[in-house]
C-alpha cells in the first residue's frame, strides 16, 4: 500500500511515506461495501477495486505523510477506521494488496476456481486531507488500537514492533499449508508470547484459516493449548520469534 524507499523493504519500519487511506473487505460485492462506507459516514473513495474474493477502497491524501508522529496518528486511525464497516482484521503499513489485472488463486486448493481482480472506479483527482478521517482517531488511551499497547508479558519490546510482529503473524494464517491446525497453534502461541488476551487473538484471527470454517470451539481449544505450551516453556524461544 506504501512506496518502499529501496528493493527489499518488507516491515512497517521501513515505510517512510503515506499517501493514502486504505480497506480491505472480505466477501463483499462493491454495492454491500458502498453500503457500509455511506452507513459510517465515510465519503466516495478514489479508487474502488474488486479483489475477487472481496472489496478494495482507495481514499487518495491530499499530502504525502512522512514525519513518524504523522504514521503513528495513522496507523491509530486505520484501526478505528476499518472497525467501522466490518473491515478485515490486518492494517498494517507494510500491507500489500492484489492489483487489478491480476488473478485471485484464493482457497484455490478447497476447490474455488480462480477470478480476476479488476479496477471498478477511479479518478485521481478525488483527494482529501487527513483531518477528514479525524472521527476515528483514538480520543484517548483507552481507543487507542490493540498493537500500540505495550504487551504485558515482554514490557521493555517497543510497541511498534508488537504491531509488526503481530500484523506478520496473522499474515501466515492465509497461507497454503499441509497441516493448518498445527500452524495456527503456533501463531497463537507467538501472539501469546507478544501479551495479547485471549479476546483480543480472537479480534485478530477469527475470520482467518480454521477458525473462520470451525469457529469458537475451534479457537478456544487451541488457545488453551497455546496457553499450556507458552507457560510450561516460558524462555524456550525468543518472544519476538515468527511462528514457523
Amino acid at each position: 500500500m506504501c512506496p518502499r524507499a529501496k528493493r527489499g523493504d518488507a516491515d512497517d519500519h521501513s515505510i517512510q511515506t503515506i499517501r493514502c487511506v486504505w480497506c480491505d473487505i472480505d466477501r463483499v460485492s462493491t454495492d454491500e461495501a458502498h453500503k457500509r462506507w455511506s452507513e459510517a459516514g465515510i465519503p466516495r473513495p478514489s479508487i474502488v477495486v474488486s479483489s475477487g474474493s472481496g472489496v478494495h477502497g482507495y481514499w487518495l491524501l491530499q499530502q504525502d505523510l512522512t514525519s513518524q508522529p504523522e504514521r503513528s496518528e495513522f496507523v491509530a486511525m486505520l484501526q478505528n477506521f476499518y472497525r467501522s464497516f466490518g473491515g478485515d482484521h490486518v492494517q498494517n503499513l507494510s500491507r500489500i494488496l492484489r492489483p487489478p489485472g491480476t488473478v485471485n488463486y484464493k482457497d484455490a486448493r478447497n476447490g474455488r476456481p480462480p477470478l480476476p481482480c479488476s479496477l471498478c472506479f477511479c479518478d485521481p483527482d478525488v483527494r482529501y486531507p487527513l483531518g477528514d478521517f479525524a472521527f476515528w482517531m483514538p480520543k484517548d488511551e483507552r481507543e487507542l488500537p490493540l498493537a500500540s499497547a505495550r504487551p504485558r508479558s515482554h514490557p521493555d519490546i517497543d510497541a511498534s514492533t508488537v504491531h509488526a510482529e503481530a500484523a506478520a503473524l496473522i499474515s501466515r494464517l492465509d497461507r497454503p499449508c499441509r497441516d493448518r491446525s498445527r500452524r495456527d497453534f503456533a501463531i497463537v502461541c507467538d501472539l501469546l508470547r507478544l501479551g495479547l488476551s485471549r479476546d483480543e487473538i480472537w479480534s485478530l484471527v477469527s475470520a482467518s484459516s480454521k477458525f473462520e470454517s470451525d469457529g469458537r470451539p475451534y479457537f478456544d481449544l487451541t488457545v488453551t493449548n497455546a496457553e499450556r505450551a507458552v507457560l510450561s516453556r516460558p524462555a524456550s524461544r525468543s518472544p519476538l520469534r515468527p511462528a514457523t
